[in-house]
């Protein structure tokens, strides 16, 4: 009874389609024959319309709902419900899912003539009071329907840029205005406008916050890392970069480089800047030999007419090689890198630079030496990627130098440099640090590498102490070397009895001529890296070996430190022994505290017989734990007075190699602690 009278409180139209609802979804031939007829009664009701829409949309039929839907749009635009379904519909077009419902309400879009398509589009956009929803609905618009972009083109980018400035976000250049703005509106604006006028200098602009957006968005910290810097290996593949204001599927910039390459590329053909034609459909390797080359022919005069291509394209070369190049030196906080190298590179003067000569070089001399030819950089076998990155830093030096070679650009650079992200900052430390060493800049690489002391951590803290230490002695300044090496040694675990993986030799692959200088990159892996301190010292105290500062500890400390990874050092220990044959003694009375290896000890028994000295007599040795002049002084004055001290020193050369069982690494690492202070003594 509560039915009935219910039903007779319906409307015709109401109680027509209730009819049609009252049908099992098994049965939609009955629900479409009550609402067929329903439209002869009533051709005019958008209920009975919507309904019919709806139970073709329930069976899946494409084309029946598509047709239905364009009948309304015509007969019924002001409907709600109408555009609640139509904005339905067009979310789901920006949605990429394997969802059936999403699957079917693009393939209803697609049935609608494009006509209505567009309308669609626009209509609902209107109404949106989400600036950002708009914005991306407007965009989708445009790519469909090119022709649109004539029209609402700089409308978007208008409206992005003053919601970027209003909503506050605007010095975070990481955000989703600006995401939206460089990588979807720019790029198709600039490509399909036709014959639109844009101003030139809204063009730089557009650039300008291109540039900032890219570097910005590839110099945040890297997601898969913590705030130490460690990365958690359970925290599985590395998260999206985080856009504010983005879906996690819209976060991610494929190929920025490229990206940005292709945009300095459209806005320099709208600028009518000399650059080769076609240039934006080769590859992104081509287009950077191209600018580069384009570089070279317009940076050495700059006019200008052509300034502003010659800011602009070695500002987006600079960002690519300093983003990419840092890669391989800050590995872990960057992912401009694959994998393959996960250690930081680090790039040194070689100390094969630092000859001694008996007798100092002309100033004439120096000078060539310090500021001569570009030097030559020899890479371990262990920096698999050397072509790509020399490449890299070759590039970001020299356009480095044009953006500052003149007032102007590096005013322009510096400006820009400064609205980049604070991680940017580091970046270009690490970069100039390397530069400055490349350019025998010694004292501005030493202030950079101060500041970035206390923000470096683990390997990073290990190259920048290292670096440190290597400009310090190409200062001469060998103390302030020698305690950072010290500590860099300290730092790195014992090898034990594993033999060294790497001598300074092996990077030597290019010979350059007599008074060029010469640069290594290692990897800064510990077996890497103590050699190299090693053999700072050595350098450091064979430049007083052949100095009138000579000592017999010096010459001692050499001994001990040639024997890490012997024989390689045997050359510069004879050397040592010719000095030794020529004074004709030799005192260090902690000799068989330190030295082991059967090689010298042989050498030192050789020098104790009457043809040690060259041709001059024995050497006279005063290397006992206790000092032979004081066991003279104990023993009778007799014809024997040095008897018991000979044979206590050939006594103690044979327990000597009887009973060596530390390692080389295990006695350097205890001599360096020990005579640390002598050490420095001697470097002084």
């Amino acid at each position: 009874m509560a039915s009935a009278v219910n039903e007779t409180e319906l409307s015709d139209v109401d109680w027509l389609v209730m009819r049609a609802r009252s049908f099992p979804k098994t049965d939609p031939y009955s629900a479409k024959a009550w609402l067929i007829t329903a439209k002869s009664l009533f051709p005019q009701s958008f209920v009975i319309q919507f309904e019919s829409y709806l139970v073709e949309k329930a069976a899946k039929n494409v084309d029946e709902a598509a047709r239905h839907l364009q009948d309304m749009l015509q007969n019924f635009p002001t409907e709600p419900r109408l555009w609640s379904e139509v904005h339905d519909i067009l979310e789901s077009l920006q949605r990429e899912s394997q969802d059936q419902r999403i699957t079917f309400l693009t393939e209803l879009f697609a049935a609608i003539p494009t006509s209505t398509q567009c309308l669609m589009l626009l209509r609902v956009s209107e109404g949106i009071s989400n600036v950002l929803e708009r914005c991306q609905l407007l965009l989708l618009a445009m790519r469909k329907f090119p022709n649109l972009v004539q029209e609402h083109g700089l409308k978007l980018v208008e409206m992005l840029v003053t919601e970027e400035t209003n909503s506050g976000i605007v010095s975070n250049p990481v955000n989703c205005y600006r995401k939206l703005l460089v990588c979807d509106v720019m790029p198709l604006v600039l490509q399909k406008s036709g014959h639109l006028e844009v101003n030139m200098f809204h063009l730089y602009i557009w650039l300008q916050r291109a540039i900032e957006f890219y570097v910005s968005y590839v110099s945040q910290p890297n997601p898969s890392t913590d705030s130490s810097g460690e990365t958690d290996a359970n925290k599985g593949a590395p998260k999206p970069r985080g856009i504010s204001g983005l879906p996690e599927s819209d976060m991610q910039v494929p190929d920025p480089w490229g990206s940005l390459l292709k945009l300095l590329l459209l806005i320099g053909q709208r600028l009518n800047w000399d650059m080769e034609r076609n240039l934006v459909m080769k590859s992104k390797q081509y287009q950077i030999q191209s600018l580069q080359h384009q570089l070279i022919r317009t940076g050495a005069a700059i006019l200008e007419s052509n300034s502003k291509q010659v800011l602009h394209t070695a500002m987006v070369l600079f960002v690519y090689a300093l983003v990419n190049y840092v890669g391989y030196v800050d590995t872990e906080s960057s992912t401009a890198v694959g994998s393959s190298h996960l250690v930081p590179i680090i790039l040194l003067e070689s100390l094969t630079t630092f000859k001694s000569e008996t007798s100092a070089p002309s100033r004439a001399k120096k000078a060539k030496v310090d500021s001569g030819q570009t030097p030559v950089i020899n890479p371990s076998p262990a920096v698999t990627a050397f072509p790509v990155i020399f490449q890299l830093f070759e590039m970001g030096i020299k356009c480095f130098e044009l953006l500052n070679s003149s007032e102007e650009m590096k005013f322009e650079f510096f400006n820009l440099c400064q609205k980049w992200r604070k991680e940017t900052q580091s970046m270009m430390s690490y970069f100039q640090t390397d530069m400055y060493i490349y350019q025998a800049n010694y004292e501005e690489a030493i202030g950079q590498l101060q500041s970035l002391c206390h923000s470096a951590q683990g390997r990073l803290k290990t190259r920048v102490l290292l670096q440190l230490a290597c400009c310090y002695f190409c200062m001469k300044k060998y103390t302030e070397a020698s305690e950072t090496v010290m500590g860099i040694i300290e730092s790195i675990p014992s090898q034990g009895a594993s033999a060294p993986a790497f001598s300074m030799e092996e990077c030597v692959e290019e010979k350059p001529s007599a008074n060029a200088r010469v640069l290594v990159m290692l990897p800064c892996t510990d077996v890497e890296v103590l050699p190299f301190c090693l053999q700072l010292l050595i350098t450091g105290l064979k430049e007083k070996m052949l100095s009138s500062q000579r000592t017999d500890t010096c010459l001692a400390h050499l001994i001990i430190l040639v024997q890490y990874d012997w024989p390689k050092q045997e050359a510069l220990f004879s050397e040592v022994i010719s000095v030794i044959q020529k004074q004709g003694s030799f005192t260090y009375n902690t000799f068989f505290s330190y030295v082991h290896e059967v090689d010298i000890l042989e050498e030192f028994a050789f020098l104790d017989t009457p043809e040690g000295g060259g041709g001059g007599g024995k050497v006279t040795l005063d290397i006992m734990p206790t000092s032979t002049k004081a066991l003279a002084q104990q023993r009778t004055v007799t014809r024997g007075v040095n008897k018991g001290v000979k044979e206590d020193f050939k006594a103690a050369l044979e327990k000597q190699v009887g009973h060596i069982t530390e390692s080389s690494d295990v006695v350097i690492r205890r001599f360096l602690k020990d005579e640390r202070d002598e050490i420095l003594k001697c470097l002084s």
